[in-house]
């Protein structure tokens, strides 16, 4: 059973009796976003939502104290591949619903607010911290990007979860490594929570990754392991990328995927969040502490002149913007 209230089926007055000191509002913020042959394009989102009712319900645990409120998942998002079926919106576009959301419900005196999601890309997870941190600084309010905290808290800023996942059993971490988008990872956790949306075609995709390419390539390999890249290196090795996902639009071994695993998946990533989040609610961890290593140079993945550049330079196809 969901530990949620749901907005969206409260009346108002039930909305405004809400103790506004204990009470957590969620939403999820993903895109609609092409993951492979073989994945609904919900896929970020029905993720973020799943790891949150996991984590909400490890959370109560902790702090019974706490009443958590759901809004309806929000897939204005950006940095989401270049294939048909995607969907693309400005950084600025994003970084305004988000400050509208922000205003509007700490005008109303909610002010621990968690905005979730489970997309990797900076173009998008940047310019919703920026929503945050405007609405912290203008309400005195504690609202967050999940995803951000939980990639710091994880990795400290990569998209690398294969040693995250080492007790999960029936894979080895191995089998995980450049498994970044539409892989085993991912496939697995949507065969957990909405398998009759994931085609069978899984079973017969071979192993692709962005590291196999860049040797197929000869170009430098973008994964930088447990080392903090230079400036030029992040940049190189996000190039990389976009020209990687202009070809393949999964990173993975998708055959390996089970629901089994998918439910395991969630398990450990739901932990790790509640963990994190345990943190923030009691106050050991500040919002300034929430934010993804990108925070610092901030500016590269918001500025859309900038973007636009770099993306010229580069000659990406962008089939969707």
């Amino acid at each position: 059973m969901s530990v949620f209230l749901e907005w969206h089926h409260m009346t108002g007055p039930a909305i405004d009796a809400l103790d506004r000191a204990t009470t957590i509002v969620y939403v999820s913020s993903s895109p609609l976003e092409v993951h492979g042959p073989h994945l609904p394009t919900i896929t970020d989102i029905c993720e973020a939502e799943g790891i949150v009712e996991r984590t909400a319900a490890l959370l109560k645990e902790k702090h019974p104290e706490l009443t958590f409120v759901r809004l309806p998942p929000i897939y204005v998002a950006g940095d989401v591949l270049p294939h048909v079926g995607s969907l693309n919106f400005r950084g600025s576009t994003i970084t305004a619903v988000f400050e509208d959301l922000g205003r509007t419900l700490c005008t109303q005196g909610f002010t621990n607010i968690w905005v979730g999601g489970f997309h990797g890309g900076p173009r998008h997870f940047t310019p919703l911290e920026v929503a945050c941190a405007r609405t912290n600084r203008r309400y005195g309010a504690k609202m967050i990007s999940m995803f951000s905290l939980l990639m710091t808290w994880l990795t400290g800023g990569g998209v690398e979860l294969s040693e995250v996942f080492a007790e999960v059993q029936g894979i080895e971490p191995e089998d995980l490594r450049g498994d970044s988008h539409g892989g085993a990872i991912e496939t697995s956790l949507m065969l957990h929570l909405l398998g009759e949306h994931v085609d069978p075609v899984f079973a017969e995709l071979p192993q692709r990754t962005v590291s196999l390419w860049t040797q197929e390539k000869g170009l430098p390999d973008p994964d930088f392991g447990s080392r903090r890249p230079s400036l030029r290196e992040l940049m190189a090795s996000f190039r990389t990328k976009l020209k990687y996902y202009e070809e393949v639009s999964w990173s993975g071994q998708p055959a390996l995927a089970s629901a089994r695993l998918g439910e395991q998946f969630i398990d450990v990533l739901a932990r790790h969040c509640a963990e994190a989040l345990s943190e923030v609610w009691s106050g050991h961890r500040t919002v300034e502490e929430c934010h993804a290593p990108t925070w610092k140079v901030r500016w590269l993945f918001t500025w859309r002149w900038l973007s636009w550049l770099f993306e010229r330079s580069a000659d990406y196809r962008n089939r969707v913007w």
